[in-house]
């Protein structure tokens, strides 16, 4: 569980980030494998984290001086963060790729990704509809952590397949290697988290 506190520290067991200067946020160590951890990042069902991620990466999209027409994530852990997002913004509408094809998709375009905090292939899921509001778009794609690229590489995929443009990339942390691009696409981030091997 996240635990906000006020004192900055690393203990064997935590590690502390700042969403903003006055948001302080412990990280347990949570091991995935026996030897291997990570420090957990939660977003879902914490409203205030959410609010905060939204108004101070708002901040920093408006510093990078990028345009783009559309927000984009990845169902489902930033969500609550991109709904604030895109209400801070002004944005009416941002596009979600799912992780499994609904009954609803017409002609639906799919990806698979390997993220390190899943343990089998996620396929990314956009249907029709979504595909055409996207094609020809500069987006800027939000996560709530970047850590070895298997999204963004997911993400890139579909941009080429779609025909959108990825002109930014706005997460939470970056985790493992401090990244301020990716394939030459700015990436912002808020704070960094190691990616401890035990």
């Amino acid at each position: 569980m996240l635990q906000e506190s006020a004192v900055g520290r690393r203990t064997e067991n935590s590690y502390r980030v700042h969403l903003d200067e006055n948001t302080p946020v412990d990280l347990p160590l949570i091991m995935t494998r026996p030897d291997f951890g990570i420090y957990a990042f939660i977003l879902i069902g914490r409203q205030h984290l959410n609010a905060v991620a939204a108004h101070a990466l708002c901040e920093r999209i408006r510093e990078s001086g990028r345009a783009f027409d559309l927000l984009l994530t990845a169902e489902a852990k930033a969500l609550g963060m991109v709904e604030q997002l895109a209400t801070v913004l002004g944005h009416e509408r941002y596009v979600v790729a799912r992780k499994s094809i609904k009954t609803y998709m017409q002609e639906p375009v799919t990806i698979r990704v390997k993220s390190i905090t899943d343990e089998k292939v996620q396929t990314f899921c956009l249907d029709g509809e979504e595909r055409e509001l996207l094609k020809g778009k500069r987006i800027c794609f939000v996560d709530d952590v970047v850590s070895q690229g298997g999204t963004l590489k997911a993400v890139f995929q579909l941009a080429s397949i779609v025909g959108f443009e990825v002109s930014l990339i706005a997460c939470v942390l970056t985790e493992g290697e401090k990244r301020t691009d990716y394939q030459g696409v700015p990436l912002i981030s808020l704070d960094h988290i190691p990616l401890p091997f035990v």
